[in-house]
């Protein structure tokens, strides 16, 4: 079996649908101590443990709570016998100044979010070995529509800015690149490394997780505006922003695919004609 963390989340959710009677949720907030957890994880045959519960950029403490989710989730899968961990890092472990990011790019996080998803990895894969393989995933910008039908992600916010009758807020000149990889791309990664633990020393994988297609935040603003008619408006820059993309195989689904998806399903969210 294989448990889910953060199962109602953008990803977990679609996830634990996705894995049907093969996957099961993981409440760390219910299950609060390794103890606990391990039981939980014994009592459904768990064999493999998707962690994707964690805080959000931007959230107070998200670096002690990143490493606290990650020290219990070890703590919990190391007295199991045989479990594979597969963690959801992000490209926001890198430094502002690498602009492609790829599996051998450095760890110099610039926020605590950042700081929080490092800490995290390193505790899991110091513990990595034959019966309780690690795997990284460093996954970029996520996009599309939930499972409860709410999209998420960069194109959503403009999305929901035009459909609300406002404007499109870009911050700074809109120059910074981003690479907005697909619910569907993500899910494929994770289904594969279920299928494929590492399996050689030093047990453990780190795969950066993308589109392979670099897109300024401009002209996702402006392929929203071509959608809505909306006007855009330029603010100051963000401060924590990370511009680069994923040195990954581009996939074959185009950003432009996600921005027409995305604009339906808010348009329908918002009541919009």
């Amino acid at each position: 079996m294989i448990g889910v963390t953060g199962a109602s989340g953008f990803i977990g959710a679609h996830l634990l649908a996705q894995l049907g009677d093969a996957g099961f949720a993981v409440d760390l907030r219910a299950l609060d101590t390794p103890d606990v957890l391990s039981a939980h994880l014994r009592e459904n045959d768990c064999r493999t443990v998707v962690h994707l519960a964690g805080p959000l950029p931007g959230d107070r403490g998200a670096d002690s709570v990143a490493l606290e989710l990650a020290q219990r989730v070890v703590g919990a899968t190391s007295t199991l016998d045989q479990c594979h961990i597969i963690f959801a890092s992000s490209i926001r472990v890198h430094s502002r100044d690498e602009g492609v990011f790829g599996v051998d790019s450095a760890v110099e996080p610039f926020d605590s979010y950042g700081a929080g998803k490092a800490a995290a990895e390193l505790v899991l894969l110091s513990c990595a070995d034959d019966a309780h393989p690690v795997t990284v995933l460093r996954i970029s910008s996520v996009q599309g529509v939930g499972v409860n039908g709410r999209a998420q992600g960069l194109i959503s916010v403009f999305a929901r800015q035009a459909a609300s009758g406002g404007q499109i807020t870009v911050m700074g000149a809109g120059d910074s690149i981003k690479d907005l990889v697909g619910i569907g791309t993500v899910l494929d990664v994770i289904g594969g490394c279920v299928l494929q633990p590492p399996s050689i020393a030093p047990f453990s994988n780190i795969i950066p997780v993308g589109s392979g297609q670099s897109v300024t935040v401009s002209e996702v603003a402006d392929a929203v505006r071509n959608c809505s008619g909306a006007d855009i408006v330029h603010i100051d820059a963000d401060p924590n922003d990370l511009s680069g993309y994923v040195d990954v195989e581009s996939t074959d689904s185009e950003w432009l695919d996600m921005v027409e998806t995305v604009w339906g399903a808010v348009k329908t969210e918002m009541g919009v004609a």
